[in-house]
């Protein structure tokens, strides 16, 4: 196997030793520096072209990303802390920083001005030497972020790696009370963000959701209002109205009018540009339902 195939299976960017297990010895990873096919981030760190620009950062520095930044590689929801999260080991040293690191300051990267935290704990080794695990990380964001973004990383990380609330249980067997409460309010159901972030603010207003909900003739939708049929659907950040989609849309929403339900769909936009007019809009809707 080439030097950067071997680099590409551990995800971009690998040391040393996890090169070794794949046959490469270290005259063939000088070689393939000289040539350019990889590149030094870090002493017994090499990287590929193609590596995520906030892994590259974290491994330059010293550590790995954690929490938020981690859960942006993952794919689940991380909210909008833009700030690059670095998990360092304990006794971490000959950090690269353009500031004296401590505990307490934000720092940037020696290779950018991105700016950076950087997070002194003890993590589970996992197979990626530029992030921490998944289970570490879920635990980070519920610890680190705010209740809102705790919770719809819970809710999305359900999603996409198929955890039920025994697991997640297990998760935060042994952390603190706080922590408990936010990953007891987690919730199946939420393929985005978005749609666990509308779900939470509707909850606090007292109208509750039954979410992935099939209907006849129609498909799943996002969520329905208990007691009513009052459809919620929520469009994420990447949606796109291309006229396939638009016509989709437009049949569903057709479909579901012919079948008695009333339907609001919600913009990632409007949601965290313009929360109070979705509240009221979906509560609106609903109390005009319940007094047909």
């Amino acid at each position: 196997m080439d030097a950067a195939s071997a680099v590409r299976r551990f995800g971009g960017i690998a040391t040393r030793s996890q090169l070794a297990t794949v046959g490469l010895s270290g005259f063939d990873l000088t070689a393939a520096v000289r040539r350019g096919e990889i590149w030094r981030v870090r002493r017994a760190h090499y990287a590929t072209s193609g590596a995520l620009p906030d892994a590259v950062h974290a491994v330059r520095i010293g550590g790995r990303l954690a929490g938020t930044s981690a859960a942006r590689s993952f794919g689940i929801w991380a909210g909008f802390d833009q700030r690059l999260h670095v998990a360092l080991a304990v006794n971490a040293g000959r950090l690269r920083t353009n500031l004296p690191p401590s505990v307490a300051e934000e720092v940037t990267p020696d290779s950018s001005s991105r700016e950076s935290v950087l997070h002194w704990v003890r993590t589970a080794p996992g197979q990626d030497c530029w992030r921490v695990p998944v289970t570490d990380c879920v635990r980070q964001v519920v610890d680190w972020a705010d209740a809102e973004t705790a919770v719809a990383c819970l809710d999305t990380a359900r999603n996409k790696f198929g955890w039920n609330d025994a697991h997640i249980a297990s998760m935060f067997r042994a952390a603190s009370a706080e922590q408990r409460v936010r990953s007891l309010a987690s919730r199946p159901g939420s393929d985005a963000g978005t749609e666990s972030v509308v779900r939470q603010r509707l909850a606090r207003i007292g109208i509750s959701v039954r979410q992935q909900v099939a209907i006849a003739g129609v498909g799943r939708v996002d969520m329905i209002v208990k007691g009513t049929k009052v459809v919620v659907e929520v469009d994420g950040k990447s949606y796109h109205r291309a006229k396939e989609s638009f016509e989709n849309d437009r049949r569903r929403d057709a479909d579901l009018a012919a079948r008695g339900y009333v339907v609001v769909r919600l913009s990632f936009a409007q949601v965290f540009g313009n929360w109070p007019w979705c509240e009221r809009v979906v509560a609106e809707t609903v109390t005009q339902f319940r007094n047909l």
